[in-house]
């Protein structure tokens, strides 16, 4: 195993939207929107995974109403052999292999695959399980959630990450004046997670050291890497699943800051932009 990090990135199924809805003025015509998942190999801590992309457990549980409304609203695809699963096991990862799992937010399409790695210390923020599980099943829909997703009788420990002290221009100094805050997973210096609030409750980003570059893998903080680079705004519709529009636009200027400042160190992946996504995918892994 590596000294350092090694991170593979997969496509775990995609969902589509009109184009509009994230770029205005690209019409009605239907774009794909991978769900992507980060595989992690940690020197000391093996496996971990960043989300979790779509599985078979979203298509059971939208079958019935209110939730066959997300279905509806939120076409998802998923081939036979797409989900994480199948894919690690492809490579010759076992899922009882996958030692933690870190939840960017509870949307549907970041967790459909939680209870398939038992074995896993989850990672999350604790207001972002509360809104969860907090939740009646349409006002849950309504944002996103699907809370069956995540069974009550889960015995999977759960670590809450509730206090984000570190400013991240104090860890990465060519980002002077962006007002993002992380800390430290393992205190060891290579995996932090960060604080995006506003899309979902409780949402968190990570920044990976690897030895040639870092990688901020963003969640839903933005879905277009033209969001940060051309400044481009979603339209409004996409704004009603958003936990916190003002939130979510204060984080979406700190990350065109800190794309400005730091795009020569740091690879900037959103989790659903195609572009990013596929061209990370065909890379394999990234040490």
């Amino acid at each position: 195993m590596s000294d350092g990090l090694q991170l593979k990135i997969f496509e775990g199924g995609y969902c589509v939207h009109p184009g509009f809805v994230v770029k205005p003025g690209s019409g009605l015509k239907p774009r794909a929107f991978p769900a992507a998942v980060a595989l992690i190999k940690h020197p000391e801590h093996g496996y971990i995974l960043f989300d979790t992309g779509y599985h078979q457990h979203f298509f059971d549980t939208t079958r019935t109403f209110p939730e066959r409304f997300y279905a509806w609203t939120t076409p998802c695809h998923l081939k036979h052999g797409e989900d994480i699963t199948a894919q690690l096991g492809r490579i010759g990862i076992e899922t009882s292999q996958v030692s933690h799992l870190v939840l960017s937010h509870f949307h549907a399409d970041h967790i459909a695959a939680v209870r398939e790695f038992g074995q896993a210390t989850i990672h999350c923020a604790k207001a972002g399980f509360d809104a969860l599980k907090n939740r009646g099943r349409f006002s849950g829909v309504r944002k996103g959630y699907l809370r069956q997703l995540i069974p009550d009788e889960m015995q999977q420990p759960l670590q809450f990450h509730n206090q984000f002290e570190c400013r991240i221009d104090t860890l990465l100094p060519q980002l002077n004046g962006v007002e993002l805050y992380c800390k430290d997973l393992f205190d060891d210096g290579l995996l932090y997670l960060v604080s995006l609030p506003g899309h979902a409750a409780g949402q968190i980003g990570m920044l990976v050291r690897l030895h040639t570059q870092w990688l901020f893998l963003l969640a839903d903080a933005c879905w277009l890497i033209e969001s940060l680079s051309d400044n481009l705004d979603q339209h409004w519709l996409a704004n009603i699943i958003c936990d916190d529009t003002k939130a979510y636009r204060q984080t979406l200027a700190q990350l065109r800051l800190c794309y400005r400042l730091g795009r020569a160190d740091i690879r900037f992946v959103p989790s659903h932009c195609l572009t990013s996504i596929r061209s990370l995918c065909e890379q394999g892994w990234l040490e």
